[in-house]
């Protein structure tokens, strides 16, 4: 059924549910593997001014994401990848699903205000419109 699945972290509870899912969709199909992705969300006005390489992030908040997302799913190790991409959330796990030939994106479906809804956009709401493989919301 879904041999290559894109989880998306971000370390919220809703994150650690779709880890969870995407561990027992994992379970269901021989040689199956997942792929954790983590995006740091840098403001595009502080790309320009950061200076910071992308491993010393990693070992500091994406590395506990990662770490505490793999944990949550319980799987052995040759089924489990992580990627770490800094960015907009919604924009990258759109590009990495198309760039690899990924079966599903399973992520969180976390709330946002009404208000910041209608002005920004929920990051699953905009991958659901936007990705071309299918998308699992998990509350």
């Amino acid at each position: 059924m879904y041999r290559r699945i894109l989880l998306a972290a971000d370390g919220s509870p809703s994150s650690l549910k779709a880890a969870e899912t995407a561990a027992t969709l994992a379970r269901l199909t021989p040689d199956s593997s997942v792929t954790v992705f983590h995006v740091l969300h840098v403001p595009m006005v502080l790309l320009p001014a950061w200076d910071t390489p992308i491993d010393l992030m990693v070992r500091g908040t994406a590395r506990e994401v990662i770490d505490s997302t793999i944990k949550a799913m319980g799987l052995a190790p040759e089924q489990v990848h992580a990627e770490v991409q800094m960015g907009d959330p919604a924009t990258e796990i759109v590009q990495m699903a198309s760039t690899a030939p990924f079966d599903v994106i399973v992520m969180g479906s976390r709330g946002l205000s009404p208000l910041k809804e209608i002005l920004l956009g929920g990051v699953s709401h905009r991958v659901v419109n936007t990705a071309t493989c299918p998308v699992l919301l998990v509350r």
